[in-house]
């Protein structure tokens, strides 16, 4: 507002000063009477740039007013001459109309284009903004293969524009962009699993749409990536939980059918050693019985496995737990050069079966110190996050290849030369029995980290 009254009173300054220029300057001057006229152009035209049609209108009218006078005051008659006058008189108010008309019509078109900007910057953010809200990466390439753009979640699960490239070069992706480019109406879906930072595996579903304008011509190519790794792993622990329960199943029976043939083998035998005196022979009968036992501690373990026991609900202080154990397994740790080393991080209060949750974390803590076989720490440490108390052990053995973490909690899969791969199957069991989750990672040469996630004491 202080700028237009500015240009006001500078316009009106010079139409001022002109006119006193006219009304002072003596009448037989001529030239400069015809080189003050002139002048009145000046503000006419500054005055319609400045305040378009209105300005120009109000200003060569302004003028006319003003000069008019001096006219007949110089002439003192009507004749040609002052008719000439008059008629340039007019072309003030021409000049002032149509330099204002087409101020203004510049002045509406840039309006227009104004508007018609910030409605476009408008839908942008406001299409910006949905891409930026979905769960799901969205990345836009054009016909050359470039990525043009990518929504901020596209970001968080891949990376800066290099990481995508990167990303894309790796996975063979860009010739499925190739691919629906010449095929323009194909659609190809794709399931990627891709290692973040090295050390986070995660699973990616890869959708690739033609990307068309509003005439329907191919402008390139949508990539829409999924985070489904929570999913996955979701799908991993039901499958695997469907295959223990069908195998428990299994298991049962099989350990029923055993376990009377066993028996009457054992009687029969622990007989024949009191008739028989042929001592080569009374030897064979201790073998048989020794093996008959070993087998029934595997049928119990099944069957312990394949059982559904009740489990005895008490609240109880996980640390505390986890502290008797250890005076249990210190020892044996020990001898095997492991220190097991317990970190209590915060006290965390669950409920549970004492004897089931000690007997799944002895399987635990025996497996890392086997895995340990020149000596090492193994590091327990318990919290919480969220709803979940979590009870972290950290070995420092040789680590699991990727295609045998898979397995073990499958019943009988063991990669020891004695054992009889039922450990970590009924640990699995006594978690799922208690509403709880065990996770497990592991690196070649630097070791194995088991998790077990147990609901908190509400």
């Amino acid at each position: 507002m202080n700028q237009e009254k500015k240009w006001k009173f500078l316009i009106a300054f010079l139409i001022l000063t002109i006119t006193g220029f006219h009304y002072f300057t003596a009448s037989y001057r001529w030239v400069l009477h015809d080189f003050f006229r002139r002048l009145y152009y000046l503000p006419i035209i500054w005055g319609a740039f400045q305040f378009r049609l209105k300005g120009g209108l109000i200003v060569s009218a302004v003028v006319v007013l003003l000069y008019a006078p001096h006219l007949v005051i110089y002439f003192g008659e009507i004749n040609l001459e002052i008719i000439n006058q008059f008629l340039e008189i007019a072309m003030f108010m021409i000049i002032g109309l149509i330099t204002g008309y087409l101020v203004e019509k510049d002045y509406k078109r840039k309006k227009l284009l104004e508007h018609q900007i910030i409605k476009l910057t408008d839908l942008e953010n406001y299409t910006h903004n949905i891409l930026n809200s979905i769960d799901n990466g969205v990345i836009a390439f054009d016909c050359e293969g470039n990525i043009t753009s990518a929504n901020k979640q596209a970001d968080i699960i891949l990376g800066k524009e290099k990481d995508i490239k990167q990303f894309f070069q790796q996975q063979q992706l860009l010739k499925e962009i190739t691919k629906v480019l010449e095929q323009e109406n194909k659609i190809i879906r794709k399931e990627v699993n891709y290692f973040r930072d090295k050390d986070e595996e995660i699973y990616l579903d890869i959708t690739l749409h033609p990307l068309k304008n509003i005439s329907s011509s191919l402008q390139g190519v949508v990539a829409v990536i999924e985070d489904s790794t929570v999913m996955k792993k979701l799908e991993i622990q039901v499958r695997r939980g469907e295959r223990l329960a069908a195998t428990g199943q299994l298991a049962s029976g099989i350990a029923h059918e055993i376990r009377n043939p066993l028996g009457i083998i054992k009687t029969i035998s622990q007989t024949l050693q009191q008739e028989v005196i042929d001592k080569d022979f009374k030897e064979g009968l201790e073998i048989i019985e020794h093996e008959i036992d070993r087998a029934n501690t595997v049928i119990k373990g099944l069957l312990d496995f394949s059982r559904p026991n009740k489990i005895q609900v008490k609240n109880f202080k996980l640390g505390s737990l986890l502290e008797e154990l250890l005076k249990i397994t210190k020892k044996f740790g020990e001898q095997q050069g492991v220190v097991i080393k317990l970190t209590v991080e915060e006290t965390v209060e669950i409920e549970g079966d004492t004897d089931k949750l000690k007997q799944a974390f002895v399987n635990i803590i025996l497996n890392g110190i086997q895995a340990m076989e020149e000596g090492g720490d193994l590091k327990i440490a318990v919290g919480s996050y969220n709803q979940w108390a979590i009870v972290t052990f950290r070995d420092e053995g040789k680590g699991i290849e990727k295609e045998v973490l898979d397995k073990i909690f499958n019943p009988f899969f063991t990669t020891k030369e004695s054992g009889s791969g039922l450990g970590l199957s009924i640990t699995h069991r006594i978690i799922e029995e208690h509403q709880g989750k065990i996770e497990v990672s592991s690196k070649l040469e630097e070791g194995t980290e088991v998790k077990v996630l147990l609901p908190l004491l509400q």
